[in-house]
């Protein structure tokens, strides 16, 4: 009927601005006109508006101004989605330094230790909730004497033990360098030293030797500073803090029962505005999705590299994969998600990110294929931390700091700078200690204003029309053009049609109250 009439060409095609070809066309809808524009630019954008009358084609030429091809789009470089959910992601994940410190008590003499071992971590909570694996922040007593052994921290604890153990076999003394020479040696031969290791492990079993006065310093590196472990302590920084130890779960596995736990674990630094990561469902991804392991491997790091500079030590490392396969653990059956993104000591506690962005796993486990070559590594189930987080009464509260900072980059890639700036300068404020909001402030303050800005300006009549972005192209929805429609036909509904109220009952008259 009238009320609907389809669009007629209103005239042959004009250029209103470079660039750009505008078709208009006529219409009515609920029996009010229409004016329908149809731009295209040449790189292939499309828009279309829909007004009352051509008066405010003035305020769409405004808008048409401020688009942006895709060539020119700040951040195309590099369109890979794994390296701008890499930049999201990345002031989330911090390294993890667990030194630990002990004595071994043999023949009443105390042999004094200490265990350096880091991993990775990621906020969990804007409150400062760190989520990690067991076994970056536990140490059992049998594994960290085996790693005293191994490491070199306990050779004068060998060395009276042999030199005691040989003297009783012959009666005779025994040359203390003879054997300090030995033990040398032995840490030259894996497998020496791993029998050494070995048989102190059996003297703890049988209470030969005890275990003593045991703790636990966390400390946490959040920013560019390389944390570094020397004599004196760990080095200082504002980025540098430290953390206490809420919960894990974690135990060794049985060899022939399997996993009566899981490997999870809950740290916590002190302040607010972390920008925590969101947590999903294992459901989100099958076999074949792409996902982003992110942490620390130690493979990576400058400690102890002549390729690296220590400089490295402040870089996460990513890794790109797949799913592989989902497994089940022996012993407990909690679900393994199996993965050939590369995860190495170090990487452990690190999340395992979807292409959503949100967090399905964390590295646990890294294993050696018996021939060939290939990556067999495994994943905890997120919902293993879930649970964890729950028992503990820790909230999944993202906070303000993570969002600010995912519109920020997402605003910084379309080049729309000004609103990008606002976002950044949040983070800044929310989160100090923030490792690279820094370097995109120094950059948005510096191309405001320039032709690389294309923030566009948006007028009252601009915030009515809805958008629907996708793939560089910008098109109006047709489902916002008929809302548009339906929404300016009511209003001038309303204009037209005074609203009529009832007669008023007549009531009858009530006496006047008194207090």
């Amino acid at each position: 009927g009238e009320n609907f009439l389809a669009p007629k060409q209103a005239g042959p095609s004009k250029s209103f601005v470079i660039g750009w070809q505008t078709q208009t066309y006529t219409s009515r809808f609920l029996n009010s006109p229409k004016v329908i524009d149809v731009w295209t630019s040449d790189s292939g954008i499309s828009l279309i508006a829909v007004m009352p009358n051509d008066l405010g084609r003035g305020d769409v030429l405004d808008l048409v101004k401020g688009i942006s091809p895709v060539s020119q789009v700040m951040g195309l470089t590099t369109p890979d989605d794994s390296a701008r959910l890499a930049a999201i992601i990345r002031p989330s994940v911090v390294m993890i330094l667990n030194n630990y410190c002990a004595q071994i008590k043999y023949t009443e003499k105390a042999y004094p230790f200490c265990l350096a071992q880091v991993g990775s971590g990621f906020f969990v909570n804007q409150n400062g909730y760190i989520a990690t694996n067991g076994h970056v922040v536990t140490n059992l007593p049998e594994t960290s004497l085996i790693y005293g052994v191994i490491g070199g921290s306990l050779d004068n604890l060998l060395v009276d033990f042999f030199q005691t153990y040989l003297s009783s076999l012959t009666s005779l003394p025994i040359d203390r360098t003879l054997v300090e020479q030995k033990v040398k040696e032995a840490h030259q031969n894996k497998e020496s030293i791993y029998q050494m290791a070995a048989l102190v492990g059996e003297l703890l079993k049988k209470n030969f030797i005890k275990i003593e006065n045991s703790t636990n310093n966390f400390f946490i590196q959040l920013g560019n500073t390389p944390i570094q472990l020397s004599k004196s302590g760990v080095n200082s920084g504002t980025d540098i803090v430290s953390a206490t130890f809420v919960a894990a779960d974690y135990r060794l596995p049985d060899p022939v029962i399997g996993f009566s736990s899981s490997d999870v674990a809950l740290l916590k630094v002190s302040g607010s505005g972390y920008p925590a990561l969101p947590l999903g469902k294992i459901d989100e991804v099958s076999v074949g999705s792409d996902i982003l392991v992110v942490g620390f491997p130690g493979v990576a790091m400058g400690s102890k590299s002549i390729l690296l500079d220590t400089s490295a030590n402040s870089q996460p490392t990513f890794t790109r994969g797949v799913i592989s396969a989902f497994k089940q653990a022996k012993g407990d059956k909690k679900n393994l998600i199996q993965t050939d993104a590369s995860i190495n000591h170090g990487n452990s506690g690190g999340p395992a990110v979807s292409s959503k962005g949100n967090v399905i796993g964390i590295a646990t486990y890294g294993l050696a294929a018996e021939e060939g070559t290939g990556n067999y590594n495994f994943l905890r189930d997120i919902a293993d931390l879930r649970a964890l987080m729950v028992k503990n009464n820790v909230l999944e509260e993202i906070g303000e700091t993570y969002p600010a900072w995912k519109t920020g980059l997402e605003n910084y890639w379309i080049s729309y700078l000004k609103p990008a700036q606002v976002s950044f300068e949040a983070v800044s404020r929310l989160y100090e200690n923030h490792p690279t909001v820094a370097k995109y402030l120094i950059e948005t303050e510096s191309k405001i204003g320039t032709p690389d800005d294309k923030t566009p300006r948006f007028t009252r009549l601009q915030r009515k029309l809805y958008m629907n972005v996708s793939g560089g192209a910008m098109a109006f929805s047709v489902i916002a053009i008929i809302v548009l429609a339906i929404s300016n036909f009511i209003d001038s509904k309303r204009q037209r049609e005074p609203v009529s109220l009832p007669p008023r009952p007549h009531l009858p008259s009530q006496p006047i109250q008194t207090f």
